[in-house]
């Protein structure tokens, strides 16, 4: 049984990422002891330009330890995607973990997601539980987005969330998503994506449609027509990132132009 993880690091911060890989390293040696004829790999794809600070890094903090470990650079921004895809369409696993390089992962991560997906085998997607670094609950899964909801969470000042909480609660299956769920229509985030290596195969991993923003969306649809996906808070993960419109005007336009593309693509639902 193989369990490959991908990381794609474009300007996080060296100190995040370094808190990332050591929980990595925690969980991967756990589910080690756990776990027989476990074999991992973790590649890093560089698209920030700084691949010599990214190997250094990773050799401070992997050492000779028992897991494989690999750095790519790109030399350059490629897109999200697309560097995930570097390491999805070439390299054989069982199970493929697309994460973020501001996530750290709780010591069972590992092997409470194998274990689940080895129980539920029409599964092909899994997303886990997610706290802020505050340790506030986070809502990873989503249902698939109205145009009103994306700027209701982004853009509208804290009054008018509130008159539309109701409706933000809805969007984030805050009622749903209190114990197990399985469904084949949940937007999954990409900053944790435990997913099996044979769906992500029929699929061809990520689309080239999407640079950044969306393209977790766009996957889970395409997955979710294959297969379950499954809400599991025995996976346990810290995620200190997202929110575009925190970022700055060239993140929010990015944005918007993966947002028009996903709705092109896939329908578009206004309210």
């Amino acid at each position: 049984m193989k369990l490959v993880i991908s990381i794609v690091y474009y300007d996080s911060g060296l100190a995040i990422l370094e808190e990332t890989l050591k929980s990595i390293v925690t969980a991967l040696d756990h589910a080690s002891n756990c776990l027989e004829d476990l074999s991992t790999k973790v590649v890093l794809v560089d698209n920030g330009g700084i691949l010599s600070q990214v190997k250094g890094l990773v050799s401070r903090v992997v050492g000779d330890g028992m897991h494989e470990w690999m750095v790519l650079g790109t030399g350059g921004n490629i897109g999200y995607g697309a560097a995930h895809n570097l390491v999805i369409l070439n390299e054989q696993s069982d199970y493929h973990l697309v994460i973020n390089p501001d996530v750290e992962v709780l010591e069972d991560a590992f092997v409470n997601a194998i274990n689940y997906m080895q129980q539920h085998m029409t599964v092909g997607l899994l997303s886990p539980y997610s706290e802020d670094p505050e340790g506030f609950k986070q809502y990873l899964c989503k249902r698939y987005p109205a145009v009103l909801d994306l700027f209701l969470r982004g853009f509208a000042p804290r009054f008018i969330k509130q008159y539309f909480s109701e409706r933000l609660q809805e969007y984030e299956m805050r009622m749903d998503l209190n114990e197990k769920a399985l469904s084949k229509e949940v937007m999954a985030s990409g900053c944790f994506m435990f997913v099996r290596h044979s769906v992500l195969d029929k699929v061809k991993g990520f689309s080239p449609d999407f640079f950044v923003y969306f393209e977790d969306f766009d996957l889970s649809i395409r997955i979710g027509k294959r297969s379950n996906i499954a809400y599991v808070p025995e996976v346990r993960i810290v995620h200190g990132g997202g929110n575009a419109s925190k970022k700055g005007l060239k993140h929010i336009i990015m944005f918007a132009k993966s947002a028009f593309v996903f709705y092109h693509k896939h329908g578009w639902r206004w309210a």
